[in-house]
């Protein structure tokens, strides 16, 4: 009979023994897998194997790309009318695929303060700002060429879509790298993000979209990237 009730006690308590003795893949190791999920959108079931809270991280980030997509394209075609959703589908499509295809990161350091883990990324970003002064460039230059472009609102909008659609395989990264860190701890042979991390997660997807770490440095590059750019007033004439 004891060997019986012993033999069960075995059964039951040797899953949970080796669960808890489960062994994390290097910190060095997780850090990439959460980018390349998260923001390169690559197919791997490490990801999902090597993280605790995966489902959560990945809702995390469509709540943010939502959010970006949803003030981009009003944003960078300065309307307050609703854009068509396919418009605005297409221009995220072509955005997000810019970014996976320019932008860069490298995992500058980890340092650990028991039981978390520092992760600092390096990201080079989808230079955003850069978009919006070659798109009211070309703008100013077909206002130039016809003015009577200013008088239709409708038809601002219509060449502005047009030319983001063309502007946005064009643009690069920025040279200049912004830095994010992460805290990142073990947690029964898995990896999570520690709580209390939205800012530091807006700010890693930021990084990637607009090159930039936060809201207020987005802001002022918009703003500046406008400025580089003098557009003729609502029916002013062509010069001679």
């Amino acid at each position: 009979m004891k060997k019986k009730w012993l033999a069960m006690a075995l059964f039951i308590l040797t899953p949970l023994f080796i669960a808890g003795c489960a062994k994390a893949i290097p910190a060095k190791e997780a850090a990439p897998l959460l980018i390349d999920a998260m923001i390169y959108q690559k197919e791997d079931e490490s990801f999902e194997t090597n993280f605790a809270n995966s489902e959560t991280l990945t809702s995390a980030f469509e709540k943010h790309r939502s959010s970006f997509e949803d003030n981009f394209t009003a944003g960078l075609l300065q309307s307050n009318d609703q854009i068509d959703e396919t418009v605005a589908k297409k221009i995220s499509e072509l955005l997000m695929t810019q970014v996976q295809e320019v932008t860069s990161y490298e995992v500058k350091k980890i340092t650990e303060t028991k039981p978390i883990h520092h992760v600092t990324y390096e990201i080079k970003g989808f230079d955003l700002s850069g978009l919006l002064t070659q798109t009211t460039q070309e703008l100013l230059a077909r206002i130039q060429k016809d003015n009577q472009i200013t008088k239709d609102e409708k038809k601002i909008i219509e060449i502005t879509i047009e030319i983001v659609e063309a502007q946005i395989p064009q643009t690069k990264a920025k040279e200049i790298a912004t830095e994010v860190t992460l805290q990142l701890k073990e947690n029964r042979g898995k990896w999570e993000i520690v709580a209390g991390q939205d800012d530091a997660l807006a700010s890693l997807y930021l990084s990637f979209f607009a090159g930039v770490r936060d809201e207020e440095s987005l802001t002022k590059e918009m703003a500046g990237a406008v400025t580089k750019v003098a557009v003729p007033s609502m029916g002013e004439p062509e010069e001679k």
